[in-house]
């Protein structure tokens, strides 16, 4: 039997060995070449016209070397600014033209960001070249003005650009006629001194170190113009620029008035902002809208000739008519239903006077029928929910006075208030039962009101969102405006939430028969009738509709000399032969607000006041200083 035959295993490389295979194999395979990705601007020229309003025309040609592959550019111009007295500045801003060296025109986004207008512009063939990109402008405001001289302070390059400006320049032509030009510039990082320019004016050249080179107080050039030239003496690097001081004698470039100024303020922060013009414009359209709303589905229908009546309305109650008038059931609409019910004999009202000084008199309320009669004699709903309220045993029985209860009118004060809303209910029922109305009225005003409010919030958000990406909102004013705007917006939709509960067909020909039932009341001497005579009866039955409708003076006016006594539903101190219906309603007004003022009063709440306490107890100028400026960088 034959043995096996035993195979060699195979040699395993040592770790040392394997490791230096790795090593020649990482070696042997080229590693990714890095590709570098710049922006240099090789040459920044600046062209500035100063013409004689005071406008500057400003064009800018920048070369730029671009290594790797770019998009374009973005150039930031600021338009605001604050200056070293902290003033704000706002500019003026126009773009004219953006283009190549060749005039073609480039693609440029224009968008707001901040104090700046930001240029979004597309280089073709960005990828390891040099292109030229020209940008034309125009400023207003940019002058400023003192007592002694006039002045022009431009940041030429901008001090926020990321890429090195090998060469920097300015060409700055301004109208012959200035006198005393002085020239100043500076160079370096945002607020450096330093003067690293070459000088020239009118083509006198200037040494470096000289600070705000005269042209001289001689009679102006026989050139068409001022012409200053500044030269960079060395590169700027990154975040340093170039600032031209340029000033004379005032007097030759017309001044800006207040309202330019306030225009050109108000211009730079429209600049490039649709959605800014939208925000600022939502007041007046709100205020358009609800005209429309209005006119379309919110008027009464056209009114009828003012006739004169002698009798309220189908029966209405003395509340109801005073609700139908303006819409709103208010204080003394309900008071004139109190004074209705005592007319009827259904309340007797006593007014005592305590002795002593400053004393004023009190009223109490006395309940002479249950409520199983209110309603037969003649009370309105609306009454008998007044009643109600007011006297919690109204079906008990009457006492050896006849009183089945009392209640004074302080006893009224923080209790009554919580029947006011059932009081309106009833109110607001019985004129919709006659189909006065489509809606209730204080309804359709809450709707819109809340409306106006929401629009308002909604504005004021989106103008907040909006406007304080500005400048402004660094200091507060675009908030503030914000704010104003969604004020604004509310206060275009309210007064015509206040005009909106339209009254129906029905409703208006009823309140125009309130109306001739008033001109009845206003005027009743000039419209007496044999059928209808003064009498006491007439003067307590209509007297109700009278307080709710505002004429009870007028109407006690008509009835002096045929009232000579009070009537028995008002008791009283005074002696009953010096009885005056004029000084009775006076009194009978002042139950009438005091008794009012106790209903509606609700009591305080509780607790602190809301404060928590743990215990008892101009200097010169510099680099990147006056207007312009800005930067930009690629993309």
């Amino acid at each position: 039997m034959r043995r096996p035959v035993a195979l060699p295993r195979p040699a395993c490389p040592r770790p040392w060995r394997l490791a230096a295979v790795l090593v020649l194999l990482a070696a042997a395979v080229p590693a990714p070449v890095a590709v570098a990705r710049s922006i240099e601007i090789e040459d920044y020229a600046v062209d500035i016209r100063v013409d004689g309003s005071g406008g500057l025309g400003i064009t800018e040609t920048i070369r730029l070397r671009f290594a790797g592959q770019w998009n374009g550019i973005i150039r930031a111009v600021p338009i605001q600014n604050v200056t070293s007295r902290g003033e704000q500045r706002h500019l003026g801003f126009s773009l004219e033209a953006v283009t190549d060296e060749a005039g073609r025109a480039l693609e440029v986004k224009r968008s707001r960001r901040g104090a700046d207008v930001d240029l979004k512009i597309r280089v073709p063939g960005a990828a390891d070249a040099v292109r030229t990109v020209v940008i034309r402008y125009r400023i207003t405001g940019g002058l400023r003005f003192f007592d002694d001289h006039d002045e022009l302070y431009w940041n030429v390059t901008g001090d926020e650009w990321a890429f090195p400006i090998h060469a920097a320049r300015a060409r700055i032509e301004m109208p012959a006629a200035l006198v005393n030009v002085r020239v100043n510039a500076f160079t370096g990082p945002h607020g450096s001194a330093e003067r690293a320019v070459r000088i020239r004016v009118d083509g006198v050249g200037q040494g470096p170190d000289d600070a705000f080179v005269p042209a001289g107080e001689s009679p102006p050039p026989a050139a068409a113009a001022h012409v200053v030239e500044i030269d960079s003496l060395r590169p700027l690097g990154i975040r340093e620029g170039l600032t031209a001081a340029v000033a004379w004698n005032p007097g030759v470039i017309r001044r800006p008035s207040a309202w330019m100024r306030a225009v050109t303020a108000w211009s730079s922060w429209l600049v490039g902002r649709t959605l800014v013009v939208a925000v600022m414009a939502a007041p007046l359209a709100a205020f358009l809208g609800m005209f429309w709303t209005w006119w379309r589905v919110g008027r009464d229908p056209r009114p009828g000739p003012r006739v004169v009546e002698y009798e309220p309305p189908d029966g209405l109650g003395p509340a109801e008519v005073g609700t139908l008038v303006d819409s709103r059931p208010d204080v003394r609409d309900i008071m004139a239903g109190l004074v209705d019910a005592a007319v009827k004999g259904v309340v007797r009202i006593r007014e005592t006077v305590p002795r002593g000084w400053l004393t004023h008199a009190q009223h109490t309320f006395e309940l002479l029928e249950p409520r199983s009669r209110w309603e037969q004699a003649g009370i309105p709903p609306s009454g008998r929910a007044l009643l109600g309220g007011m006297f919690a045993a109204a079906d008990g029985a009457a006492g050896g006075d006849g009183v089945i209860e009392s209640v004074r009118s302080e006893h009224l004060a923080e209790s009554f208030y919580v029947h006011l809303p059932k009081i309106r209910d009833t109110i607001y029922a019985d004129l919709l039962g006659r189909r006065y109305y489509v809606s209730r009225p204080d309804t359709t005003m809450a709707n819109y009101l809340a409306g106006g409010a929401l629009a308002g919030l909604a504005v004021g958000a989106v103008g907040w969102l909006v406007l304080a990406q500005s400048a402004a909102g660094a200091d507060g004013g675009g908030i503030a405006l914000a704010v104003g705007l969604g004020v604004a917006t509310f206060l275009a939709v309210a007064p015509f939430a206040l005009l909106m509960p339209a009254r129906t067909i029905a409703g208006a020909r009823a309140r125009d028969k309130v109306r001739g039932f008033e001109e009845f009341l206003r005027r009743v001497e000039q419209h007496r009738l044999e059928s209808l005579p003064l009498t006491p009866d007439l003067f307590e039955r209509f007297l109700p509709y009278a307080m709710a409708l505002g004429v009870e003076r007028r109407w006690a006016r008509a009835f002096a000399g045929v009232c000579t006594q009070p009537p028995a539903w008002y008791v009283g101190d005074g002696p009953s032969d010096t009885f005056d219906p004029g000084g009775f309603t006076s009194r009978l007004g002042v139950m009438a607000a005091k008794t009012g003022e106790a209903m509606t009063s609700s009591p305080r709440s509780s607790g602190d006041s809301g404060f928590g306490s743990g215990f008892d107890g101009g200097g010169g100028g510099f680099s990147g200083g006056g207007d312009g400026g800005g930067g930009g960088s690629g993309w």
